[in-house]
């Protein structure tokens, strides 16, 4: 599987008596990508704001914990226990876990 980042932050989000906290975990290698694109409304117009997202393919090798949605993302290592203020938040997860070993991945797309 083509990778392009030697590893990534996640920081999974608990609660802690009714308090955000975070756990961070680190990912190996894997695929990354930001992306933008823009959206229409009903009229197709093209609307005000780009939207920015980042896409990451990580392979099940270099993966630990499997992130859900509004944990935090940053593609870059980070020592912090929580997580910066440019890290972005996880909105979707998509598992590929059957076949090969050498193919089974996950997507997460995160804003």
């Amino acid at each position: 599987m083509f990778t392009n980042l030697e590893n990534a932050v996640i920081w999974e989000k608990i609660t802690i008596d009714r308090a955000p906290a975070y756990v961070r975990h680190t990912v190996g290698e894997c695929y990354h990508e930001s992306t933008k694109s823009q959206q229409t409304d009903h009229t197709r117009s093209v609307s005000r704001e780009p939207e920015n997202q980042d896409f990451y393919c990580i392979p099940a090798a270099s993966l630990d914990y499997l992130p859900k949605p509004d944990d935090r993302i940053l593609p870059e290592c980070s020592d912090s226990d929580s997580p910066p203020g440019d890290a972005l938040t996880v909105v979707t997860v998509k598992k590929f876990l059957y076949g090969s070993a050498c193919v089974q991945h996950i997507e997460v797309t995160a804003k």
